[in-house]
């Protein structure tokens, strides 16, 4: 859950019936087509930023994004806790993409030592870590912002099958932009074929979701694509998405 309060409901409502309007706007269009309406219109958000946690699929929006406007700011949660492999691909996908905004957002190192001095959260409280160095941290970079783009998909497990592609975050009274949101494996897939895009280095060695090491397991032949996620937790979203207060096991997916 966000740490954010006091969020005015009329600007919630307002909110809501500028996203309706723009969901009606791009209905229709590809994913492409409507990443460049939104990002290009003066109607609408008008400084976004992207959050990317340069995964196995992160490549698709990224290269998106690149070829409308490769200075768009991108948010990097670093939790402290990333795979090595994951932090050169980000630097991978900056040089072949030609990213020129990349924020390092992390969590301050005085709040960590006052909450986590023994770096030992994720094991005790799965939940209160990613709060501390995921969703707070959002929360913070993006104050400045009126609006994020993400790359969740419908198709990634039961607790994001409502998404629409324009949504009100509600908890921090910003629009989530979600192009891919009905996109599928094969479309994702197809996309980073045709585009010749860098795979991350993990995504060969059973990793198709990743996330930070500790929390993280290669996914076994005929389980879902995030069953690797917090495996020994009832437990699938960090709670970026708001949707923490799900709990659904991997066996559910």
């Amino acid at each position: 859950m966000s740490s954010i309060s006091g969020i005015n409901q009329q600007h919630l409502n307002a909110l809501s019936v500028t996203a309706d309007r723009l969901n009606t706007e791009v209905s229709g269009l590809s994913a492409e087509a409507m990443l460049s309406h939104i990002l290009s219109r003066t109607l609408g958000p008008t400084n976004p930023s992207v959050v990317s946690s340069f995964g196995a699929d992160s490549a698709v929006l990224l290269h998106m994004m690149s070829k409308i406007d490769p200075a768009l700011p991108v948010i990097f949660l670093d939790t402290g806790f990333h795979f090595s492999e994951t932090l050169r691909y980000r630097e991978t996908l900056q040089r072949h993409l030609g990213l020129t905004s990349i924020r390092v957002a992390a969590v301050d190192p005085l709040t960590a030592k006052r909450i986590d001095s023994g770096r030992q959260l994720h094991i005790t409280s799965p939940d209160a870590c990613c709060e501390l160095r995921k969703v707070s941290v959002l929360d913070r970079y993006l104050r400045m912002n009126d609006a994020w783009i993400t790359g969740q998909r419908r198709s990634q497990s039961v607790t994001r099958t409502n998404i629409h592609r324009i949504e009100v975050d509600r908890a921090r009274a910003k629009l989530k932009i979600n192009p891919l949101a009905d996109w599928t494996d094969h479309d994702i897939e197809a996309y980073k074929v045709a585009n010749a895009l860098p795979a991350h280095p993990l995504a060969k060695q059973g990793y198709p979701s990743i996330g930070c090491w500790p929390c993280t397991t290669p996914v076994r032949a005929g389980e879902h694509a995030r069953a690797g996620r917090w495996r020994a937790e009832q437990k699938l979203e960090c709670g970026l998405h708001n949707r923490s207060d799900i709990i659904a096991t991997s066996s559910h997916l």
